[in-house]
């Protein structure tokens, strides 16, 4: 057997390396970030937060309203009686869509394509949407008998914005499933987080239109979403590729 016989057959050794996809990893962690965030505030609000609820049960009662519809200068009033709690969650609320922007700006530059620039406008609006939400809230530490003019019509602006904030957070994350299946990564995992974000925006809506826009769609929606998303770009970065090699 000659040696070019031996050299034309032999198989190169199959190999391994891992995925190179830094920005999944980034983004992976910030739509964690934004989830934990989230339950962070609900956590803060059910522990900390009993005795601001409860004057908001009382006033709507007194008034005769849905405790979203209680007026602006009453919620002011309660704001200055819970300062502390007040403050720690509207600061808590800057943060899920901060994180949100982030990831989208990764799978922006990462996954590229149009769903991509539409995930990260997406994010952009979500972001401006729900600072100017969290923005009125903290003008309520205003006297609540000189509040700024916007910030009078918090109560009635509230259900819409924080609809509006809480649909935009779940468009974001569906455009961001589609462009993550549409670079090839984390195809399964997106796909279902699709369709969790879907039928949860969906249901939202109806739950919003039967009780007749008294309660919004709360922002926690998107935590399912950007927690099966994000745990699956993070999977994804540290897998492996499969092995390849010449026969």
């Amino acid at each position: 057997m000659t040696a070019a016989s031996i050299a034309g057959g032999a198989q190169p050794a199959r190999t391994s390396q891992r995925c190179s996809q830094p920005w999944a990893g980034t983004a992976g962690w910030a739509l964690n970030g934004a989830a934990l965030a989230l339950v962070g505030y609900v956590v803060v609000a059910v522990t900390l937060g009993a005795g601001f609820e409860q004057d908001l049960v009382v006033a709507a009662e007194r008034e005769g309203v849905a405790v979203n519809a209680v007026a602006t200068s009453t919620q002011a009033q309660i704001t200055h009686d819970n300062a502390l709690y007040a403050l720690v969650t509207g600061l808590f609320l800057l943060l899920p869509p901060a994180f949100l922007l982030r990831a989208a700006g990764k799978v922006r530059t990462g996954a590229g394509g149009r769903l991509a620039q539409l995930t990260w406008w997406s994010a952009l609006a979500t972001l401006l949407v729900w600072w100017s939400y969290v923005g009125l809230g903290l003008g309520l530490f205003a006297e609540p008998e000189n509040l700024p003019p916007l910030v009078r019509d918090f109560g009635p602006l509230t259900v819409p914005l924080v609809s509006a904030l809480s649909l935009l957070a779940l468009l974001t994350l569906v455009f961001a499933c589609e462009a993550v299946r549409g670079a090839d990564v984390a195809r399964p995992s997106a796909r279902v987080a699709t369709v969790v974000c879907i039928l949860l925006g969906a249901l939202s809506l109806v739950a919003l239109f039967g009780a007749g826009f008294e309660d919004p769609v709360a922002p926690i929606v998107i935590v399912p979403g950007a927690l099966i998303l994000g745990i699956a770009l993070l999977r994804s970065e540290r897998r492996p590729r499969a092995a390849t090699g010449a026969r």
